[in-house]
């Protein structure tokens, strides 16, 4: 028995007040323009001290949000005039006329339609929770409100009325905290998300004859109620609390007019920075080793502040902040304008995050931003920041960013790119602790991109089900790097409430002309009886392939499990040589070679890709190395396009302070493609990667840490005196 089941029994619920006993005892009487709803109670007439209070919010003589319902004759001409044909507001006219024969977008393009005037809000929905969730988060109503702005038609009024009314009446407030931990239309999360989606087809269709004055009132007592709910159980961690206290922010700004809305803003403006700073790094990421999260928190900041702004409300404590977070997601973003799908992150739209970066360049005024963005302010930001953004937007010029190569040393993103372009080779990595339930195994797995398409994926994000397929999209298993002795990096105690990841350190990052270079280590395996410490260096030789070096600290006998995750479609393998090559006609292709290799140490697996709400397969390259002591694997990764390669790999000399090297302590190497030969040497021995730790098992302080020796080495008929060194034949 749940919330679905109890929802209408008044001994768990309760049900909205009259509005008598509302406008007396809920809003705050003697305030300025209350005057007329004072003067119809005092009368006794019910009806016209409600009609009174809607009037003081249609009249737009107290600035409550982004426009006032007094604005939309002009936002609507405007929107006609300048983006009758945009793409999102062509999508908005048609989502909305999917609306009125009741078919609603959930998400990962999965869609619901019930019988025409009927809505099961709390049903299960194929197979997870989560699309009933996103069925009563209303984010699809924005464009019921945009499309009636575009045409006028009261059809998409009189939709939004009926299905609010419909909502309300079938999901009465809980009496208490007793549903807040199921999901539910109750969730405290759902609640909080609510307050900041809903108030802007209330205020666009505010004007409507269609939105009908006892409808527009249970919007308002609903509201309160979710204000009530938002301030007793909102969350104390993570990005939920985010987005509830932006909810309550909105709330209180929406109607002032509420006796709470007093306490309740300066308790959203009091707290809401603290939970920031829980969860963004001093770097800028967020917290949670999730792109997709990242940018939630940052959609919670970014329209909060625009609307700040907009009231004249003081809200530079988050100017370095949001424009930190700009620049992360600027640097994650792909050639092919996604994410990378660390950790809980899917496909996204690629349009909703260019517009993103569009609200950056105006509010920033930065080219770079806008070179990720689009040439003209989108439609759906003229809802944020009003008709006179076009053009000022408009004269900004959009220029490339001059960094291809950005590390994040804190919340653990390292990104290197050819160049800014569509089809550019694209690498990025994992190499920071991830905190709470969002978070994968996945530290110092890595992503590849190049010609617009993925040649080393994620496995992605799952559905938020504790099963068998979830379970292995979270395991280490299921992402780009290295199980040990068949454990995963980190033990989860439980689906969301669990440990932190690995602890990991970033010991090197530079960007060359040539080439881009990193190297770090974690220590999620330290635990283990005989610690293991895994590191890994990553060479990105301009504009040709990967080097990809594992190395593994450790005493006794271990397995090492070294994963790379292919795309779906058609995988070859050449056991005997060391290579695994994938089969795509079109090109967008990539081939892994492993130098000296066992035979029987590769092979090809299959495993799960997740992508908008369906699991595919895909081939998996495992290699498999038992080792005692110190270990090392190495992997060459090259693009290519629809004919197959020509890659040789052989070893060359490598000599330091009158000795020979080996494996162990450096990797000397020629790689020869077609028309060109490299030769290169990683010299392993300049670090003690082990003194991170101190005797306890803790992080030693910064201070502390080993410094970097570099010794002179010989290789390949050459001298240098660096760590990385790299000469190219021809």
């Amino acid at each position: 028995m749940g919330y679905k089941d109890l929802r209408h029994d008044p001994h768990y619920t309760q049900p909205l007040p009259s509005d008598e006993s509302f406008l007396r005892e809920e809003l705050d009487l003697d305030r300025p323009g209350m005057e007329g709803v004072r003067e119809s109670l005092n009368a006794g007439d019910i009806d016209g001290a409600r009609d009174a209070y809607l009037a003081l919010i249609a009249s737009g003589a107290t600035k409550r949000y982004y426009f006032e319902a007094a604005d939309m004759p002009e936002l609507a001409s405007y929107s006609r005039k300048r983006y009758a044909d945009d793409p999102e507001a062509v999508l908005a006219l048609e989502e909305s006329e999917l609306l009125l024969k009741s078919n609603f977008p959930l998400f990962k393009g999965r869609r619901i339609t019930f019988p025409e005037g009927t809505y099961d809000w709390n049903g299960w929905l194929f197979d997870s929770s989560q699309y009933q969730l996103h069925l009563t988060r209303f984010g699809y109503l924005k464009h019921l409100s945009r499309a009636y702005a575009l045409t006028g038609n009261e059809a998409y009024a009189r939709c939004f009325n009926d299905m609010m009314k419909d909502f309300i009446l079938d999901n009465p407030m809980p009496k208490d905290g007793t549903f807040r931990s199921e999901h539910s239309t109750w969730d405290p999360l759902s609640v909080g998300v609510r307050l900041f989606v809903l108030p802007e087809p209330f205020m666009a269709l505010f004007g409507s004859s269609s939105f009908e004055p006892e409808v527009k009132m249970m919007m308002i007592k609903s509201f309160h109620q979710h204000g009530v709910y938002t301030r007793n159980y909102h969350a104390s961690h993570g990005n939920h609390v985010c987005m509830q206290l932006r909810g309550l922010i909105t709330l209180s700004l929406l109607l002032p007019e509420l006796k709470d809305s007093r306490d309740w803003l300066a308790y959203g403006m009091k707290e809401l920075p603290g939970y920031i700073r829980q969860n963004v790094y001093e770097d800028g990421v967020q917290f949670e080793a999730s792109p997709n999260y990242h940018q939630i928190v940052m959609r919670d900041l970014y329209e909060l502040v625009a609307l700040l702004q907009k009231l004249d409300i003081p809200a530079s404590e988050y100017d370095q902040t949001l424009e930190k977070m700009f620049d992360v997601l600027m640097h994650l973003m792909t050639p092919d304008g996604q994410l990378p799908r660390f950790g809980d992150t899917d496909v996204l739209s690629s349009h909703d995050l260019r517009a993103v970066m569009s609200l950056g360049a105006y509010m920033y005024n930065r080219p770079d931003f806008k070179y990720l963005g689009y040439e003209e302010l989108p439609f759906s930001l003229l809802w944020r920041v009003g008709p006179d953004a076009p053009e000022i937007y408009g004269k900004l010029e959009a220029r490339a960013p001059q960094a291809t190569a950005a590390r994040f040393p804190i919340g653990g993103y390292l990104i290197s790119r050819q160049d800014w372009s569509g089809d550019a080779l694209y690498m990025a990595a994992r190499a920071g602790v991830g905190v709470a339930g969002h978070a994968h195994a996945d530290t110092l797995s890595v992503i590849a991109l190049a010609g617009g398409r993925e040649l080393l994926v994620d496995s992605g994000i799952g559905l938020f089900e504790w099963n068998k397929e979830r379970k292995y999209v979270l395991s280490t298993r299921a992402h780009n790097t290295v199980v040990v002795d068949g454990g995963d990096q980190h033990v989860r105690s439980a689906h969301w409430n669990t440990p932190q990841t690995a602890p990991c350190r970033i010991w090197d990052f530079r960007s060359t002309e040539r080439y881009d270079y990193w190297f770090a280590s974690h220590y999620g395996y330290t635990r283990y009886d005989d610690p293991v410490i895994h590191s890994r260096k990553v060479l990105f030789v301009k504009n040709r392939y990967w080097l990809i070096v594992d190395l593994f600290e450790a005493r006794e006998q271990h397995v090492y499990e070294q994963y790379f995750h292919l795309p779906p479609g058609a995988a070859t393998a050449d056991f005997g040589r060391g290579r695994v090559r994938t089969d795509r006609e079109d090109g967008g292709n990539v081939l892994l070679a492993y130098p000296e290799l066992d035979s029987a140490q590769l092979a090809l697996e299959p495993g799960l890709y997740f992508l908008q709400g369906q699991y595919h397969a895909k081939p998996v390259a495992k290699r498999t190395l038992k080792a005692t002591g110190r270990a090392v694997m190495e992997t060459v990764v090259l693009p290519y396009g629809p004919a197959k390669p020509k890659l040789e790999l052989s070893r060359i000399s490598a000599f330091s302070e009158g000795a020979e090297l080996d494996r162990l302590d450096a990797t000397a190497i020629r790689i020869t493609g077609d028309g060109w030969t490299d030769d290169i040497c990683l010299d392993h021995r300049g670090l003690r990667v082990a003194d991170y730790l101190d005797h306890t098992g803790n992080p030693v302080t910064e201070g502390l840490l080993p410094k970097p020796t570099i010794r002179e080495i010989e290789y390949g008929g050459r001298r240098g005196v660096d760590d990385v060194l790299l000469h190219s034949l021809t």
